[in-house]
């Protein structure tokens, strides 16, 4: 299975919380559309059926394997939904298109990629603590379920990055050039590392 996420904003080296949980909140509605829509997905929440051991909660506007995975992950007054978890055998690899205002390859020369790429890591995982909520205490409007790529960032199989030049300013830049300003296209692609009939739709 293999899907894009994209950001526009900042992306701060050495990120705090509240920077990481902005970011986790971007992505959300598109992995909330992603659950809608992608064959896998509703095929995914067929096979899951009532029936199949998997808790049913009281949740609405969601399908059983949605459900049973944000029972599963309640926690801080959230209702997470990771994507890729060890429950289901279930790794991601990703690819990451990374545009910024400096020259292109300048991002190996500033030694900052480790500490811009481990912010985006952080913010694709469902928070562990109530302070990596940084501040964001409670879900916000159509934030229950709240959707994330991954269980843990050890799920994360492969990275690859390739960098060019930003030429227009992000829109939370409001026109100006920013230091950290990134645009960033995201290929995830979605694998079991144990097939099973649980994860077979994603062989």
């Amino acid at each position: 299975m293999k899907f894009r996420l994209t950001y526009d904003g900042r992306l701060e080296a050495n990120g705090g919380a509240r920077h990481k949980h902005e970011i986790r909140r971007a992505f959300h509605p598109q992995l909330k559309r992603l659950w809608e829509t992608d064959p896998n997905l509703l095929g995914w929440a067929r096979i899951l059926e009532p029936g199949s051991n998997l808790p049913r909660i009281g949740l609405t506007h969601t399908t059983t394997a949605q459900a049973w995975l944000a029972a599963s992950y309640d926690r801080m007054g959230y209702h997470f939904v990771p994507l890729a978890t060890a429950r289901f055998s279930l790794i991601a690899s990703i690819e990451v298109l990374f545009l910024r205002p400096d020259e292109p390859g300048s991002i190996i020369k500033s030694g900052d990629i480790d500490n811009r790429l481990k912010t985006l890591f952080d913010a694709l995982q469902m928070p562990v603590s109530v302070p990596e909520l940084g501040g964001y205490t409670k879900p916000g409007e159509g934030e229950d379920p709240f959707f994330v790529l991954m269980e843990d960032d050890r799920l994360l199989s492969h990275v690859s990055i390739e960098t060019d030049v930003l030429l227009q300013p992000t829109p939370t830049a409001e026109g100006a050039w920013l230091t950290n300003d990134a645009r960033l296209v995201i290929t995830v692609s979605l694998k079991p590392y144990h097939v099973n009939m649980e994860n077979l739709h994603f062989a």
